[in-house]
């Protein structure tokens, strides 16, 4: 398989012959997930350097073999999962094939621009902060983060427990439907949601590229049945941003520190920084990240109701030019962060849609309740159908 664009950390051949819903269709899986007899790198050479190969493959990618696909690769990331750019400083920055100007988004870059090249059917990642739903809007391909808990994390390396999460690309939504099937358990809630709740918050200062994409779809989407605006508000997100970062930042300490201590490995400037702030994160931080979570929760759970769905932008802007400067950067930075951690905190599917656009991608996002993940990718097969009739 040739790939132009630095999608690629290892190429692989296998596959189980087994008939399944998957039969015929390739795929990778980002280097934080086990393949047996590789190493999983995590996206830093010393990390590599520093651990043996899989004994055995995460049950993850079990399922997908056994579901028929054929496992072609091993994906990039960025450093240990830490960031939303999709930039590594020691294996480079896969190329986004719908904007080669532009950041691909992280941390699940190289699986994201592989579907987004269409190297292969579709993709798995991980998105603990938005790792999935950045690199789909970027490259402008269908992402999906599951629930929290909805698939195994086992023979994953951990960055973040609380909020860590499969996630999946593809260019077709049918796709993403039938990895779903092959991955969600069965036992998850089938309601179907019905009511589109439409998120003021995260509308407000978005870009007039996104505005003019969206507004047809939207209406259409209001078109077809009950909807309603709500809000959060600003003192509602400062505290969360900053309890998310808080729970995260000591968890990722948790999971890393220790190796971190022992071998000093040289991180890009943004990732560096988070590792610093996540050393110093106190265990009565994390514990008022938690209480913050369980009180807010019950916020969340009340704007959802029994069928409804939040109505959002994935991001507020398109991928960031590969020129900007660091500042600019871990601004954009902070923006997605609002956005994503709605879904993160929470524990909620998302998926990612992207929309027709003659430019750099942009893409709209619906959220489901905790466990709703079939009824939320049978949402969006439904609005993707409406939306081809209307195009």
């Amino acid at each position: 398989m040739k790939d132009d664009l630095g999608a690629l950390s290892v190429v692989l051949n296998r596959s189980t012959e087994t008939p399944g819903r998957l039969s015929g269709a390739s795929f990778v899986v980002k280097e934080n997930i086990d393949v047996a007899g590789n190493v999983s790198i995590n996206g830093h050479p010393k990390w590599a350097a520093t651990h043996a190969p899989a004994e055995r493959d995460a049950p993850v990618v079990d399922r997908l073999l056994d579901a028929g696909a054929r496992l072609v690769g091993k994906t990039q990331m960025d450093e240990l999962a830490y960031s939303l750019l999709g930039a590594n400083p020691h294996y480079g920055t896969p190329i986004n094939p719908a904007a080669q100007n532009r950041h691909p988004g992280g941390s699940s870059s190289g699986s994201a621009v592989a579907v987004a090249a269409g190297l292969v059917n579709f993709a798995i990642g991980t998105d603990t902060a938005g790792s999935c739903r950045a690199p789909a809007a970027f490259c402008g391909v269908f992402g999906f983060r599951a629930s929290h808990g909805a698939v195994a994390m086992d023979g994953i390396i951990p960055l973040a427990p609380s909020f860590d999460a499969i996630g999946w690309f593809a260019r077709d939504i049918g796709v993403m439907a039938s990895v779903g099937e092959a991955l969600l358990p069965e036992t998850a809630e089938n309601a179907e949601l019905k009511e589109a709740v439409l998120l003021t918050d995260a509308f407000s200062g978005v870009g007039m590229d996104f505005a003019s994409a969206a507004a047809d779809p939207i209406d259409a989407l209001k078109a077809s049945g009950p909807w309603r605006e709500a809000t959060l508000g600003d003192d509602f997100f400062k505290a969360a941003l900053g309890h998310f970062r808080n729970m995260q930042a000591f968890e990722a300490w948790a999971s890393h520190g220790a190796w971190i201590s022992a071998n000093s490995p040289t991180f890009g400037k943004g990732v560096e920084q988070r590792f610093a702030y996540a050393a110093k994160v106190t265990a009565d931080q994390k514990k008022a990240a938690e209480s913050f979570r369980e009180e807010a929760r019950k916020k969340i759970d009340a704007l959802l109701g029994s069928q409804g769905f939040l109505v959002s932008p994935t991001a507020p802007f398109r991928a960031p030019l590969l020129t900007e400067s660091e500042e600019t950067l871990d601004a954009k930075r902070y923006q997605m962060m609002r956005l994503f951690l709605i879904a993160s905190f929470f524990g909620l599917p998302q998926i990612s849609i992207p929309l027709p656009t003659s430019d750099a991608p942009v893409a709209l996002s619906f959220i489901g309740r905790r466990g709703s993940d079939h009824a939320l990718i049978g949402l969006a097969q439904r609005f993707c159908a409406q939306m081809k009739k209307s195009l």
